[in-house]
């Protein structure tokens, strides 16, 4: 009977993964980035591309929420354990793309956070955003930091790698370090406080990820254009806020302009786009998913 349980909560909590990405790629519209208006900076992939990847990976959620739910060592082996179903996340993902990666950095944080989901419902019985954060955290603190320090003598580097050793930007590990700052403290309660006004969902969406552009160093962008550009988006995307964001009539005239720009310079915020599908993640689990 437990275990059955633990099953059912370990597909809710993948489903819910599967959910956050579909709704990510359906926001429209959003700059340089695959929408359902256009492909934004991306001749490779479109909304289909998206949808075929999250189905493939929807199984792999499952498999890491259910590693955390039955899982009794220290989190940090449990990271080691779900990166292995990561990796075979990973492979999968290329293979039903034809080598498009669609989802790479989305499966490191929402495995990470499905696992953590796990682990909460495991001991708790509840997931909660102060019991997450910290089981995240002991996850990843010890083994990225120790990544991290190693990576001068790694080949066949990531991109964030690349731009660690280049820029000395830490990308998605330093965000995994430090516990996600940018999701419980700027992505987050943007996107709460969006919902709370009684605005519609695929603007408090935008308004999302305009936020995280503004504050985050999105490898993709470090990686295609460097340090620069990323500035120049991230004021972009502050100018955009200050001026009222999507909630004013205009805004959404906006955003397609810029889309328009972003494309044509081959500008994507890959980065801040899985950090959007984790923020909605985040939303559906917390304080929930019991079956």
């Amino acid at each position: 009977m437990k275990q059955i349980v633990a099953e059912k909560e370990a597909v809710q909590i993948g489903n819910r993964a599967f959910t956050a990405l579909l709704e990510e790629v359906y926001a429209s519209p959003k700059p340089g980035l695959v929408d359902l208006y256009s492909n934004g900076a991306h001749q490779d992939m479109n909304v289909r591309t998206f949808e075929r990847s999250a189905a493939i990976l929807r199984p792999f959620f499952v498999e890491m929420a259910l590693q955390g739910l039955e899982h009794y060592a220290s989190p940090e082996t449990l990271f080691v354990k779900i990166r292995k179903t990561g990796q075979q996340a990973e492979r999968a993902m290329y293979r039903g793309t034809g080598g498009v990666n669609t989802h790479k950095g989305a499966i490191f944080t929402l495995g990470l956070f499905s696992a953590a989901a796990g682990c909460c419902l495991a001991g708790d019985g509840v997931i909660t955003k102060r019991r997450l954060r910290d089981i995240q955290t002991e996850m990843t603190e010890q083994s990225l930091g120790r990544e991290i320090r190693e990576l001068r003598r790694k080949r066949g580097m990531s991109h964030g790698e690349k731009n660690f050793l280049r820029y000395g930007t830490l990308g998605i590990r330093g965000e995994a370090i430090r516990g996600y700052p940018c999701l419980w403290e700027v992505s987050l309660p943007v996107f709460r406080q969006g919902i709370a006004g009684g605005w519609d969902p695929n603007s408090v969406k935008l308004q999302t990820l305009l936020t995280l552009m503004s504050k985050t160093e999105d490898s993709n962008i470090i990686a295609r254009h460097g340090p620069e550009t990323l500035r120049r988006v991230q004021a972009d995307a502050e100018g955009f806020l200050m001026a009222g964001g999507v909630y004013r009539e205009q805004g959404v005239r906006e955003l397609i302009l810029m889309d328009q720009r972003y494309t044509a310079e081959n500008i994507s915020p890959g980065g801040s786009a899985d950090l959007l599908a984790a923020t909605i993640f985040l939303g559906k689990i917390i304080n929930g998913c019991r079956p």
